[in-house]
């Protein structure tokens, strides 16, 4: 009875062990989002020429991709769906000021999420980081009122952008 239990006890350590680098690894980008990236400035803004592009330079884009997704995950269960749609993504963009045009209040942020890629940490912060008016602005996009959207009720103070849009203060500096 005693090596059962110490049978059951090893077993589930390393279970909840294999569990736990499962979460700590690389997530899959969703190929939707990969197309829908290179139709926006997210190479450019990183600076990244893929002719030579460095591990560095591969590390960041993904990173902030794996970012992006995760807002979009947040963004169509708010609405009711269980994968995330096209407006989604690119609700996901406009959070970290990708699409359409945004002042980039999130860019001196953008490195805190780049371990988005293979931290559930990070990944886990960002989902609880999504304001409601990323959650409003699929149904924006989907009438082709993007831009308008953004200009008119979208915050350009940082407090105020932290509080409706993304909350980029609340991310830890884990990479």
């Amino acid at each position: 009875m005693l090596r059962a239990i110490i049978f059951a006890t090893v077993a589930s350590f390393i279970f909840c062990s294999f569990a736990k680098a499962q979460e700590d690894g690389p997530t899959i980008i969703p190929e939707r989002l990969q197309k829908i990236a290179l139709t926006t400035p997210l190479a450019d803004r990183l600076h990244v020429k893929w002719g030579a592009a460095s591990p560095e330079n591969i590390g960041q884009y993904m990173g902030l991709l794996a970012a992006v997704n995760q807002v979009a995950i947040v963004v169509a269960m708010k609405n009711g769906r269980e994968t995330p749609s096209d407006e989604d993504y690119f609700a996901g963009l406009a959070a970290w000021c990708l699409f359409p045009n945004k002042p980039p209040i999130a860019e001196s942020y953008w490195p805190k999420a780049y371990g988005a890629f293979g931290n559930d940490k990070v990944r886990s912060e960002i989902r609880a980081a999504v304001g409601p008016l990323v959650s409003q602005f699929p149904a924006f996009i989907a009438k082709g009122e993007a831009q308008q959207e953004i200009d008119a009720n979208w915050p350009k103070d940082p407090k105020m952008y932290f509080s409706d849009v993304l909350d980029l203060g609340s991310l830890s500096d884990v990479k």
